[in-house]
């Protein structure tokens, strides 16, 4: 079973006029490692985001085709259920995966799983604090 795999994929921003990609298809088989390079405004963020569930689920816009992610199709399961599986990173992930904080870094899986910041602040807490006797 592949790990990712794009039937199709079609995807339209709310608002565009034209998709930002169109009739994508891939697949891609444990243990590959892909590098996605292309131009700016060329597609690969979208792509991206039809993989991990963010578009259509958090951008909305008009999704066509099909995506398979881990063996979840993402029109069934959302970001949040993908997350267990499927992350993204960018080129500067300091700005976007690295907190400033062991806690905050903690909770940040949690909340993309839906668990409401409130909720993920002790589970983060719990794991980042060294044992009882340990400092």
């Amino acid at each position: 079973m592949s790990v990712l795999a794009l039937d199709r994929v079609t995807y339209t921003y709310p608002g565009a006029v034209a998709p930002a990609i169109a009739d994508v298809t891939l697949e891609i088989e444990p243990g590959e490692l892909v590098v996605l390079a292309g131009a700016s405004g060329s597609g690969k963020s979208t792509l991206l985001r039809a993989a991990n569930g963010l578009a259509p689920h958090f951008y909305g816009g008009v999704f066509a085709g099909r995506a398979t992610a881990a063996g979840m199709d993402t029109r069934d399961y959302g970001p949040g259920a993908l997350a267990a599986a499927v992350g993204t990173l960018f080129q500067d992930p300091e700005t976007q995966v690295v907190m400033g904080t062991v806690r905050a870094e903690l909770a940040l899986p949690l909340e993309n799983q839906g668990e409401a910041p409130a909720s993920a602040a002790p589970s983060a807490t719990r794991c980042s604090s060294p044992p009882a006797g340990r400092s």
